[in-house]
């Protein structure tokens, strides 16, 4: 468990008691394993834990997760989507943002199929379908792309050795001065590459996913968490702000602060968000966005938003899983 520092205004048991209140209201199967297993952290031969997680496998969300799969492992285009083709989830990176959002574990049978696909990918043994982006660069950053999500499903895998030291490289230089500049991070793709990203790349999701799945150097660490905390737009590809939570952008935010959470330096960075946060609570302890929220497939977990307690229930399991991060 990790020291907290002094200034954070709630507990490990506070967490807890909260999650322990929305499985006594008897949440949907996603929810209780989430809180199970996440936040309260039962072991998992628990009989309840146990019953959550067959409940939740048979769900509605769950099993039309499974059956818009592809057998390539695959949800169809990877990166962009593909307006023309009406699909359940846009892209394959959609779909793999949905179950995690399920709360699905790594070796869930969607995952394991999703990596093989991947690494499939990377070895050059399958191709994704997107169109080439109109961009010069666009041969070289899709491989991180695709990287960056290996990085997100298997985050130790040996694969990601060469693209981890190459990004770790451009952050070096990008940062040299001890603040961020764009004009040093696209000098460092000319100088590794000669290739031309004039818009930078560290911003991203999928770079941030490599650079996180090994220990950077405790500054440089720092200096990149500030950075994105900081940025007026968050992390790219989610867009975000996310030193102040908008509750449009909810979804999107929790997932850019998991994110933030892989590395080192992120409790002591963001503190004060997370304080905030735990401030908005409403009544009953719970948090509230409301309906009217960005489309994105991180909500609803839920099967029906029709009872506005189902809705608290999805946002504050999230919120609860995150804030018991703060004390791993």
């Amino acid at each position: 468990m990790t020291d907290a520092p002094d200034r954070v205004i709630f507990t490990h048991e506070e967490v807890r008691y909260s999650a322990r209140e929305i499985l006594h209201a008897k949440p949907d199967a996603i929810l209780a394993q989430r809180l199970l297993r996440d936040v309260l952290g039962v072991l998992p031969n628990d009989p309840e834990l146990k019953e959550a997680k067959e409940a939740s496998a048979s769900s509605m969300w769950v099993r039309q997760l499974e059956a818009a799969q592809l057998p390539d492992g695959s949800w169809g285009r990877f990166h962009s989507q593909d307006i023309k083709t009406k699909t359940v989830f846009r892209t394959t990176e959609e779909a793999i943002d949905r179950a995690y959002a399920l709360g699905l574990e790594p070796d869930h049978v969607v995952l394991t199929q999703a990596r093989q696909y991947i690494q499939n990918v990377l070895h050059a043994n399958a191709q994704i379908t997107d169109r080439d982006e109109k961009n010069e660069a666009w041969p070289f950053l899709v491989q991180f792309i695709v990287a960056g999500r290996l990085a997100q499903i298997d985050p130790t895998n040996k694969m990601l050795d060469s693209f981890w030291r190459y990004l770790a490289e451009v952050a070096n230089q990008a940062f040299a001065s001890g603040n961020y500049c764009l004009e040093d991070e696209a000098a460092a793709y000319l100088r590794l590459s000669g290739i031309h990203v004039p818009q930078g790349f560290l911003e991203s999701q999928h770079a941030l996913w490599i650079i996180s799945s090994r220990r950077l150097p405790y500054q440089l660490d720092r200096s990149l968490v500030e950075w994105l905390l900081n940025k007026p737009d968050g992390i790219r590809y989610l867009r975000a702000p996310l030193a102040e939570p908008k509750p449009y952008h909810i979804g999107y935010w929790l997932r850019s602060m998991n994110i933030i959470t892989r590395f080192s330096s992120w409790r002591e960075i963001t503190v004060d968000t997370l304080n905030n946060l735990w401030e908005q609570r409403d009544n009953d302890g719970l948090w509230d966005f409301g309906s009217d929220i960005s489309r994105s497939i991180d909500f609803p977990l839920s099967e029906s938003w029709r009872q506005s307690t189902k809705r608290k229930m999805d946002y504050s399991t999230c919120i609860l899983v995150l804030l018991c991060k703060y004390f791993d």
